[in-house]
């Protein structure tokens, strides 16, 4: 189904190719996994096969790739998508429409299929995924791994050929990773060619038929990952000052949805503390109540000394980091992404620094925006580290990351947290969570749980 002939490619600009001579084969009913450092060109060659190398992404390659007998720079994008469907590392980049069910049956109607196959094909792929009981829920309301979740169902419902995944269970929790699981399983058995691209893989090594390990644009061997002790960012001790505290917390969004529910939490100076739960269990929702984006409709929050600051009271002091970080990378280059923020916080920051602690010295002159995922994750909380925030808050920090990149952030957060800063990240990792000092498990909108590790 796919065939790749020495095919090597460099994007516009850039010193080196992204792909270079890589020769392989796919066959109907192989799950495939490609595997490999963040930058190391595997998002590249999902491009390269869905087609989006060269009609949407220029560059100068060579060699040959053909897509059941095609070449996907000889056809168009829609017509290579009745065979290719991708699900990509940002969910939003491909969410369309105000409600699930509108947006699961998008593609099949950009396809012009009859409507009682759209509707079929559309409840059917909802009912796989888990978003039945939330078919009339507008998309904008859903978690990140909810939108994870309805774009994998999304591509299922057009039924393609070939599936191609760009880090598509990141921001998915342990039951959408069973259902993904599933979902796997299912394609396999229908003799779909399913290709791979993730970090966390080894839940799915059952189904992996072949393992495929890229290295700067080349085909390697595998390694072997690296192993992380469990609570290695130890916080500073019980005794320094609190410096965040939500005292009988709610927060409601509209049509009386409330997402934290008698929230009581004390965290102090120095303190690294992971919140886990469930996709939707009110962790990005508690984050945002401390970073003054949202405000509480009982309770109080307190952030040094200050009840219920708004976001301008405590910018500065408390720096956030978005799920996403293409929602806050707005410089033309690197080296500028660093020193934007401090800039239009009138401090001074030492872009050298950040640039060696983020490992992107050698990226320094490119665009953001060409980087991979993983590296702009890395951009992204180096740019708001750069800002030397008392409180750090981190929304999913590790999506994207391989896990080398993986292992050099939390070295970061460790050592922030040596100098006295307080970080809390939300996550439904749990090697993630394992890491931190202290773990406050939500549920529902609620805290059912809170361990401190020694």
């Amino acid at each position: 189904m796919i065939k790749i002939d020495d095919f090597s490619f460099v994007y516009p600009g850039s010193g080196k190719p992204a792909l270079e001579h890589i020769s392989l084969q796919a066959e109907k009913g192989e799950l495939i996994l490609i595997r490999g450092a963040s930058g190391s060109g595997k998002s590249t060659l999902l491009y390269c096969i869905n087609g989006l190398v060269p009609h949407i992404f220029n560059g100068n390659y060579s060699g040959r790739i053909q897509v059941n007998g095609f070449s996907p720079s000889d056809i168009s994008i829609r017509e290579l998508s009745k065979t290719v469907g991708t699900v990509f590392q940002n969910a939003d980049s491909q969410i369309f429409m105000m409600r699930v069910e509108d947006d699961v049956a998008f593609g099949c109607e950009n396809l012009l299929m009859p409507r009682e196959e759209i509707i079929r094909r559309r409840d059917g792929s909802m009912k796989e995924m888990g978003l039945w009981e939330m078919r009339t829920k507008e998309t904008y309301k859903l978690s990140g791994g909810q939108k994870q979740r309805l774009a994998i169902s999304s591509i299922y419902a057009m039924g393609p050929e070939i599936f191609l995944f760009d880090e598509p269970t990141t921001d998915l929790d342990q039951d959408g990773r069973k259902d993904f699981f599933g979902i796997l399983t299912q394609l396999k058995r229908g003799g779909k060619l399913v290709i791979l691209a993730e970090h966390q893989y080894e839940e799915y090594m059952p189904l992996v038929d072949r393992v495929i390990t890229l290295h700067e644009g080349r085909l390697v061997s595998p390694e072997r990952a690296p192993e992380y002790p469990p609570g290695f960012l130890q916080g500073y001790g019980k005794e320094n000052e609190v410096v965040i505290s939500c005292k009988s917390v709610d927060v409601a969004y509209e049509k009386g949805e409330t997402a934290l529910k008698n929230i009581n939490l004390e965290i102090r100076k120095g303190e690294v503390v992971a919140l886990s739960g469930r996709n939707g269990s009110g962790k990005t929702t508690l984050l945002k109540s401390l970073a003054g984006i949202l405000r509480p409709d009982a309770g109080v929050v307190t952030i040094f000394d200050m009840a219920n600051p708004s976001l301008e009271m405590i910018s500065g002091r408390v720096g956030f980091l978005f799920q996403n970080p293409d929602e806050q990378l707005f410089a033309g280059c690197v080296e500028e992404e660093i020193a934007f923020g401090p800039k239009h916080l009138g401090k001074r920051v030492d872009v050298e620094r950040y640039l060696h602690l983020s490992g992107l010295s050698n990226e320094r002159g490119r665009h953001p925006q060409t980087l991979s995922r993983g590296q702009r994750q890395l951009l992204a909380v180096t740019s708001v580290l750069a800002m030397e925030p008392d409180i750090l808050l981190l929304d999913e920090p590790t999506t994207g990351l391989d896990d080398v990149h993986w292992m050099h952030l939390f070295s970061l957060l460790s050592q922030y947290s040596m100098e006295g800063k307080t970080v809390v990240y939300a996550t439904h990792n749990r090697k993630a969570a394992g890491t931190a000092s202290r773990v406050v498990h939500l549920d529902d909108g609620r805290i059912i749980s809170d361990e401190i590790y020694q």
